[in-house]
């Protein structure tokens, strides 16, 4: 232990050596303290493997006996295993649903409306095409409804086309909503 005499009776020179000594003080110490870090996360894992070691040799020595099985009971598991095997891929097979029925599409409820009615295209797009990140929109597709119209004597149909616009940084997609 260095002795520390009173700091405001020394000199200039008196306090660095002073500071210097108590600096390789400080590194000697931390050093030290490194390498008993190190000894003690040894210590810690060699004990965490011995205490694993031991419950490993406990079940080892005090297991029931009666729960190991000689090689004649492992065959009457095998056997028990396929017919279960056998019976789950029998129900898998009835509950598979057949490739044609994954083929066939789900056919519309209401038919189209006829060709020969007029139509009257109503344009549903963005005001701005510029996105909030100052990016320029592309128009990737549309969706299309068409709904029947009745002037007295005239059927007419208006196709609601609303254009899908998307921005390619911040992957944004922008579409007007359903007119009501």
């Amino acid at each position: 232990m260095i002795p520390t005499p009173r700091l405001d009776q020394l000199d200039t020179e008196q306090l660095r050596s002073l500071a210097a000594q108590l600096l390789t003080r400080v590194e000697h110490l931390d050093t030290q303290l490194a390498s008993l870090d190190k000894e003690v996360l040894h210590q810690k894992t060699r004990n965490q493997q011995l205490i694993h070691e031991i419950a490993q040799l406990k079940r080892h020595r005090f297991a029931k006996r009666s729960e190991s099985f000689s090689p004649d009971q492992a065959s009457l598991l095998d056997d028990l295993i396929e017919t279960d095997l056998a019976a789950i891929e029998a129900e898998l097979e009835i509950l598979a649903p057949k490739p044609a029925q994954l083929v066939a599409r789900q056919q519309p409820k209401r038919t189209a409306l006829p060709a020969e009615f007029p139509r009257t295209l109503i344009h549903h797009e963005p005001e701005n095409t510029q996105c909030q990140c100052g990016c320029a929109l592309k128009r990737i597709g549309e969706d299309v409804s068409e709904k029947l119209d009745y002037t007295p004597g005239v059927f007419s149909v208006e196709r609601h086309i609303r254009g899908k616009w998307v921005c390619d940084n911040c992957e944004t997609l922008i579409q007007e909503p359903v007119p009501a």
